[in-house]
């Protein structure tokens, strides 16, 4: 195959997660019998080191109708939060892929002038039932055009954890331009390809995300759009992303050093890491499943919390079901009563919790622990899943 991104045809394979359902659809029981599985293979490209899937499902599919809240999560809403002081001397705010609204919320609330653009129907009306003004649409040349024939061009254009999504990320980058002013900045935040690698975080491989960047493959794809990235910041969320600023050419202040720094660190960013990392995986994939066998043996009562997209990638590849997981809590109310994709391991609210005892807990939203700890008071055996540890 050939790079998705560059066009080279240096492209290996390195990691191949076997079937996979779709990480962010939630079956009910009902729908057990339909649910579709499609082949989960990690590429890399040698050119630009950029790393994506092979097969790719439509957009349209995953997105329309869609299981992920990220107002549940109270990190992320300090996250945004945060963000949102930090534009808050933008005049016009354009948030693609804006979700249930998470950043145009503080933007509201600092008095930004700020709209929001999501294709999910059900999480963007919940957006727009707060008073945050979203269209319900994929952000495409159709969109970009309404945008600036009813509501004027941005001087500040934000994707958050889209970039990863995204079938055809030029074609983004060319309808961003469309609407963006041309001393404008075009931030992404977007999961970052060397901290999965640095963490074994192979749960981070979904159909969902097609593409997993570096550094060096943002500047490539930047550049051959005319534009240039001035910024880079390495972030907290999804276990360690970047916030890249990047702007039309000519229109941008010096490269800062931190762009420099990250891309000399890249250059160690090879095929044989991508091997080494593919060892590592199947080692803590075992690893979590016989932990769990022996919290089993010792008759000890497992629950999951938190079921995000990584829980399919997790508990297929490592076929760990009800029978080693009774059941997982999820803040969100779209992904309760409902089950884990693939493996059907059931998700409830964290009532059930209470009501059921519980000796250990497999914090798959490992990032939020300390969240997650408040919430449920303490009292448990607390494991991560990749590598597997308890944690207090």
């Amino acid at each position: 195959m050939k790079c998705r991104l560059c066009g080279s045809e240096n492209v290996k394979l390195f990691l191949d997660l076997g079937q996979q359902p779709l990480a962010n659809k939630y079956p009910t029981k009902e729908a057990f019998e339909t649910e579709d599985f499609f082949p989960l293979k990690m590429f890399f490209c040698l050119s630009c080191k950029n790393v994506q899937l092979g097969d790719i499902v439509s957009r349209e599919r995953m997105f329309e109708d869609y299981y992920y809240l990220s107002s549940v999560n109270p990190g992320l809403v300090r996250h945004f939060q945060d963000l949102a002081k930090k534009l808050v001397s933008a005049k016009f705010v354009v948030d693609i892929g804006s979700n249930d609204g998470i950043l145009l919320k503080p933007l509201k609330a600092l008095g930004v002038k700020a709209i929001g653009v999501d294709p999910s129907i059900n999480v963007s009306k919940i957006a727009n039932d707060q008073g945050l003004t979203t269209l319900t649409a994929f952000f495409d040349r159709v969109t970009a055009e309404e945008i600036k024939k009813t509501y004027g061009r941005s001087d500040m254009v934000v994707a958050s954890s889209v970039f990863t999504h995204l079938e055809n990320p030029h074609q983004l980058i060319d309808d961003v331009k469309t609407v963006l002013t041309d001393d404008g900045t075009f931030i992404i935040e977007v999961e970052y390809i060397g901290n999965i690698l640095k963490n074994i975080q192979f749960e981070r491989f979904y159909l969902d995300r097609i593409f997993y960047y570096s550094l060096t493959s943002l500047t490539h794809l930047f550049e051959s759009h005319g534009m240039c990235i001035s910024d880079v910041e390495r972030i907290e969320p999804h276990g360690g992303s970047l916030r890249v600023a990047a702007h039309k050419n000519g229109h941008y202040t010096a490269q800062q050093k931190s762009v420099r720094d990250l891309l000399e660190e890249e250059k160690n960013l090879s095929l044989s890491t991508l091997e080494e990392f593919r060892q590592n995986v199947d080692t803590q994939i075992s690893a979590l499943k016989n932990k769990l066998a022996e919290y089993k043996k010792d008759g000890l009562n497992v629950a999951g919390y938190g079921a995000p997209a990584r829980v399919a990638t997790i508990c297929n590849y490592g076929s760990i079901g009800p029978s080693l997981i009774a059941f997982i809590v999820d803040d969100s109310p779209l992904k309760q009563n409902r089950f884990s994709p693939g493996t059907h391991i059931p998700i409830v609210s964290r009532n059930y919790l209470r009501d059921h005892a519980t000796d250990v807990l497999v914090v798959f939203a490992y990032e939020y622990f300390d969240d997650i700890k408040k919430k449920t008071g303490g009292g448990y055996r607390y494991l991560l899943p990749i590598p597997p540890r308890e944690v207090m």
